[in-house]
């Protein structure tokens, strides 16, 4: 029942626009509608009564006709939009004149005339209107062929913005693997009695990372059990060696985030931050909420003489530059990131809004399939 007043909902939510793009035969009958209006009303009724007036433009409606449709799915598609212009100009200007003497015979026709009897051609009576509604018609045309074609622009720019999307959520995952790998290949080496605990949380990551993840949104809990866990399988490598300090605040609850956005950073900071150089090896994890928004802190230790000898323009790690690209992706202008290096410290902050409700109607990256009507 929810589903049915759901669809009802949106049905309402159709604009004008969208059932109007969507009937060819509304499209057609209300442009004819609008040119018999036009002549009739808009050029004045004269000494005539209304009903003659409406009488006497429908007898054009025929000639326009012949010239409205053969002009805007012949001579634009095939001679004007390939810049056949000699072709189109010379098919144009045939179909104004067949028009015209069509017109001219059908009028004669139906007022019980003898063919050809006061058959008679004039520029302001009998040519000029058939352009003026080629005009009208033309300018419809390429109205609507520029909005499908800005359509269809941004349909091929949200594509590649999905593409990318997804190209660095694919990068998470080798990125993590072939670290967790390698510390639990070291434990096994040592025949450390942590690793059954190293395979468990592994375990319950990939299963995050193969079912969660591919979520537009997930609740922020979920995102911050990721990073439990992984916090839990490098406490098992380094130990007593290093200093973790770990705080949540605020209501997460109910709170919805993309998903694996912190987890990279959070790699990098254990990863670059811990060196052997290092007496004292330290990672301070902050991550508070207020209202809708959400902020992030991230400092680890940093050895100075690290700092010295790095490459002037070199770009940051992987997962630094991860994150930023889909920020900048994902949460358009609702986002603040920033990265300090001092000496002995690697800060990386971040401020976000996130969502409050579940957005089950949103998609990463929304995309309306606009396919152009048939006229």
């Amino acid at each position: 029942m929810a589903e049915i007043f759901k669809n009802i909902y949106m049905v309402k939510q159709l604009s004008f626009l969208d059932v109007l793009l969507g009937n060819w035969w509304l499209r057609h009958i209300l442009f004819w509608v609008f040119i018999l209006n036009y002549f009739t009303w808009g050029f004045g009724i004269g000494d005539s009564t209304i009903k003659e007036a409406y009488i006497r433009n429908a007898k054009f409606i025929p000639g326009h006709l012949l010239v409205v449709y053969p002009l805007l799915y012949f001579l634009i598609p095939r001679f004007l939009f390939k810049k056949k212009y000699f072709l189109f100009f010379t098919g144009f200007i045939s179909l104004i004149f067949i028009a015209a003497l069509f017109t001219e015979q059908f009028r004669l026709n139906f007022d019980g005339h003898d063919p050809f009897a006061g058959f008679d051609i004039k520029w302001g009576k009998n040519i000029l209107p058939f352009i003026h509604v080629a005009a009208i018609a033309t300018t419809i045309k390429f109205i609507k062929y520029a909005y499908f074609q800005e359509g269809r622009t941004m349909v091929a720019r949200q594509q590649k913005t999905m593409a990318e999307l997804e190209l660095l959520k694919a990068q998470i995952h080798p990125h993590f693997l072939f670290n967790t790998l390698n510390n639990l290949f070291a434990l096994t080496l040592r025949k450390s009695a942590d690793s059954h605990k190293v395979v468990n949380r592994l375990s319950e990551m990939l299963r995050f990372m193969i079912y969660e993840s591919s979520q537009d949104f997930i609740p922020l809990e979920k995102e911050i059990q990721l990073l439990n866990n992984y916090i839990d399988l490098e406490k098992i490598r380094y130990g007593n060696e290093l200093e973790l300090s770990v705080t949540m605040s605020g209501d997460i609850e109910g709170k919805q985030i993309r998903p694996l956005l912190f987890l990279p950073l959070l790699e990098n900071s254990f990863k670059h931050g811990l060196s052997q150089q290092l007496e004292e090896k330290w990672i301070t994890l902050e991550l508070h909420i207020e209202k809708s928004n959400l902020y992030f802190k991230l400092a680890n230790s940093r050895d100075p003489d690290e700092v010295k000898t790095e490459i002037p323009g070199k770009k940051k790690g992987i997962g630094l530059e991860n994150v930023k690209r889909r920020l900048e992706l994902l949460y358009p202008g609702k986002h603040k990131f920033k990265i300090n290096e001092e000496h002995g410290m690697f800060l990386v902050s971040i401020e976000m809004q996130v969502a409050e409700e579940w957005p089950s109607q949103i998609s990463a990256v929304q995309i309306n399939g606009l396919t152009e009507p048939a006229a």
